[in-house]
């Protein structure tokens, strides 16, 4: 019996020390080359041929072609190359006659042995579904094609901030492929593209520190440039602009070079890009003014550009110079610039940085910064009557006065009077983040009963039930005391939503005197309709006519059709039959908590606080 586990066990000696006999050989090419030793298959460009190994000084006569020796010491994933089911060659690996005659091993049952690849770029992602991503076959049922459309249709602009939330983690999870064959752009640049729509510039970028292929893409090439610049990372911007303009001919790289070199102050090359633009056909005579009046250190307003393009806007902010006050500007990128930029009034930038924070193109550290630089007014005037005719610059004032109180009942009557002065998209995006660090000193007893509702309602407008669930208990106690004011009247169906307060426990005649009486009947069933749409279990899909099943969407195009179908402006102008819609199609394809935020933020929009 041991004779006969030796003989087993010659061939797996005589192949490691054949594997390290090739570690040898190769040790020294190795470190002649002094190149890294990928761990994954490395891509080649198309229009190189594959790379060949040099063959041995004095290979043997008669060596067959395919000798595992005139092959690489690994296969590119960190193996030995040597082919688990054919010996090693005569003398090779010092395995002699014992390693020549012995069968060949082989793997042991059950098992396979597959080469290990590089992961598909178009799949990569930061989020699993354990993670708060969407499930891996998001788009089972999908096909390619239409895959690339819903992603391509993504609209910029984003208001509401349970879209902007789903779309973001929908767009950074761990995918499966859909079927199909890839068209002209990957799904990579795809999703990064879409990512800088929406104004999430970080998540863009950690999309590109798992795979830089989309940057090979020039739309999402430019996006990400646009983004990046106007959000404030100049530098690193510029350092990439160079890189595209060496890969792509669009113009727009010779502008976004001019507007790196006017930061700089070399005002001399970004002249002489302006005449080989000229002597190129290129008419963009606002870029030009704007460029010759950088070069001469004009410091005048702007006039007379009403819409520009971002690289325009990037060149007057460069250049110092103030934007003409008829500019519209809506998207995150530039909103967020305008913010930044100092030769603009301090109110203005103040209203500036709060769009971009509802467009989620600002974070509540850089909010509160804003918040902090402006001159503070008087805490006893900021009440909830003023709160309902509010401005930038009253929140702000506002939020400010509310960080510095001490007192824990002074500090109540600010966070009222600041639920009262924002909107629901505001209460539930970076604004209402502000707004909810603040409650961390308030205590749950009946001195804070009158805030209880509001404090309720903002928990889960921020998908935080578990700090709503003791306001919402504080906040019925006071109902069934009839000490509310009808404030629970307007908080009961967002905490149904979340299963936290059940619906049939509700006396709806007094539910309905609450909001207002006969005339708020309408706005009620509005109501119901949504909830009642979140909650029921959804109908299958009836067959088609000859009986055969319906598919249903996959996740991914349940989500995205919502997102089509609601665009920038959100829950906020749409009709409750078209969420309680919308509701149900993301129930039915298993998308049950990017349901309820939905229609919890509807259902606020609905249900605004009363002052």
């Amino acid at each position: 019996m041991t004779g006969s586990a030796d003989r087993r066990r010659a061939p797996v000696r005589a192949l490691l020390l054949a594997g390290v006999a090739l570690g040898l050989l190769a040790g020294p090419a190795l470190a002649q080359s002094g190149a890294p030793v990928p761990l994954f298959p490395q891509a080649r460009p198309a229009d190189q041929p594959p790379a060949t190994s040099p063959a041995p000084a004095a290979p043997a006569p008669d060596r067959p072609a395919s000798d595992p020796l005139a092959a690489p010491a690994n296969d590119g994933a960190g193996r030995s190359a040597l082919p688990l089911d054919t010996p090693p060659a005569d003398g090779a690996g010092g395995g002699g006659d014992a390693a020549a005659n012995a069968p060949s091993p082989r793997a042991p049952s059950g098992m396979m042995v597959e080469e290990l690849k590089a992961p598909d770029p178009d799949g990569v992602g930061t989020l699993r579904a354990n993670e708060g991503g969407f499930p891996a076959d998001l788009w089972a049922g999908t096909s390619r094609v239409e895959a690339e459309a819903l992603l391509a249709g993504i609209p910029a602009g984003l208001s509401s901030p349970a879209l902007r939330d789903g779309t973001r983690r929908l767009l950074l999870s761990v995918a499966d492929l859909p079927a199909g064959e890839p068209a002209a752009r990957s799904l990579a640049a795809l999703r990064v593209e879409a990512l800088t729509r929406i104004g999430d510039l970080a998540g863009a970028d950690a999309l590109l520190d798992m795979t830089n292929e989309p940057l090979k893409d020039e739309a999402t090439a430019t996006a990400w440039t646009e983004l990046t610049w106007l959000a404030g990372d100049r530098e690193r911007a510029c350092t990439r602009v160079g890189d595209f303009l060496g890969r792509f001919n669009h113009a727009s790289w010779q502008k976004w070079q001019m507007v790196c070199q006017i930061a700089a102050g070399n005002t001399d090359m970004a002249l002489l890009g302006i005449d080989i633009l000229r002597e190129q056909g290129d008419k963009d005579d606002i870029f030009f003014r704007l460029t010759e009046a950088a070069a001469a250190a004009q410091k005048t307003p702007v006039k007379g550009v009403a819409e520009p393009s971002p690289v325009q806007l990037a060149l007057m902010l460069a250049s110092g110079r103030l934007p003409p006050p008829e500019m519209k500007v809506n998207a995150a990128g530039p909103l967020a610039a305008l913010a930044r930029a100092e030769q603009i009034p301090l109110v203005q930038r103040v209203g500036f940085a709060e769009r971009a924070a509802l467009l989620g193109g600002m974070e509540a550290t850089a909010l509160t910064a804003f918040y902090e630089q402006v001159e503070g007014g008087d805490p006893k005037a900021m009440t909830a009557a003023a709160a309902r005719k509010a401005t930038p610059l009253f929140r702000a004032q506002l939020v400010k006065a509310l960080r510095a109180e001490p007192a824990p009942a002074a500090k109540a009557g600010l966070f009222k009077a600041g639920m009262v002065a924002a909107s629901t998209g505001q209460q539930a995006g970076t604004y209402g983040r502000l707004l909810l660090e603040q409650t961390a000193d308030f205590r749950l007893t009946v001195g804070f009963a009158v805030v209880a509702p509001l404090v309720a309602r903002l928990a889960l407008l921020q998908d935080d039930p578990k700090a709503a669930a003791p306001w919402i208990t504080l906040a019925r106690d006071d109902y069934n005391a009839n000490k509310d004011e009808g404030a629970f009247a307007r908080l009961w169906p967002l905490a149904a939503a979340y299963g936290l307060v059940r619906e049939v426990e509700i006396d709806k005649t007094r539910w309905l005197r609450d909001l207002g009486g006969n005339a708020a009947r309408d706005q009620a069933d509005q109501v119901l309709l949504i909830l009642s749409a979140l909650e029921r279990t959804p109908d299958p899909q009836p067959p088609f006519a000859d009986g055969s099943p319906v598919g249903g969407k996959s996740k991914a195009a349940a989500w995205l059709d919502a997102v089509a179908l609601l665009g920038p402006e959100g829950v906020a102008g749409a009709a409750a039959t078209d969420i309680a819609e919308i509701v149900a199609n993301l129930n039915r394809a298993g998308l049950k908590d990017q349901a309820r935020r939905l229609a919890v933020e509807a259902i606020a929009s609905l249900l605004r606080p009363v002052g």
